[in-house]
């Protein structure tokens, strides 16, 4: 099952977490979103208190997080190409992820006193204003669209809430249709008035999905109604 994705837009790299329905333990898997090119898929790491944090410098960090709170101290870093885990500490909470440095804090303390790791060796290191940067992952989300059925999509039969998101110049729209006793999900891109591409994207769908897509730069990301799949157009 598809739990959590992270992109890395300097990389080109969208990393994915998996988790087994039956243990919850996660597994991690990266590829190439523009030519789809797996990298490495499914490696097992950690229990199923273990998470993707975030994704950099073609590298997976993966936190721990603690029995009654969303941070715990533990962090991992795997290599996106071979799947190689580079380094562990098990003596700091994360953060932040940065671009080649993660900020952390040591488990003793419960605030403040934040330090900096190497993404590349897990060392404590000085301070780096660039590294520390944040990495700014262009990740798009489609919002409800709240005034009515535009002119351009009264061919359709959309069902439910529209969902509407700009990618560039052009708009690009998704909503469910009725097909029997299931659901459909349509994609529409419009420029202006005109509709440029149609695509029904999952078919028989026994309910609705509140998550119908998410996109990087001009690529849409859509996760299969069972979590186990993910499919990419390029608008």
């Amino acid at each position: 099952m598809v739990w959590r994705i992270e992109a890395d837009t300097d990389g080109r790299l969208l990393a994915v977490e998996t988790r087994d329905q039956e243990t919850g333990r996660p597994s991690f898997s990266a590829f190439d979103y523009e030519s789809g090119i797996s990298l490495i898929h499914e490696n097992p790491y950690g229990d199923r208190n273990w998470a993707l944090a975030g994704t950099a410098d073609r590298k997976l960090v993966i936190k721990a997080f603690g029995q009654n709170s969303p941070d715990g101290a533990g962090i991992a870093c795997i290599d996106a190409d071979t799947g190689d885990l580079l380094w562990e500490q098990f003596n700091y909470v994360l953060v932040q992820v940065g671009r080649r440095q993660l900020t952390v804090r040591h488990r003793n303390f419960a605030s403040g006193y934040k330090q900096h790791l190497d993404l590349d060796t897990g060392n404590l290191t000085q301070f780096n204003n660039s590294a520390s940067k944040p990495t700014a992952a262009e990740i798009v989300l489609p919002q409800r669209y709240g005034n009515g059925i535009p002119e351009c999509l009264t061919a359709y039969s959309v069902y439910g809430d529209l969902f509407r998101c700009p990618i560039g110049p052009k708009e690009l729209w998704a909503f469910h249709e009725v097909t029997g006793e299931t659901y459909q999900v349509r994609l529409v891109v419009s420029s202006g008035p005109a509709i440029v591409a149609d695509q029904v994207v999952l078919t028989g769908l026994e309910k609705m999905t509140p998550e119908l897509f998410f996109g990087v730069e001009r690529q849409v990301f859509i996760i299969s109604d069972n979590k186990r799949e993910i499919v990419s157009y390029l608008v």
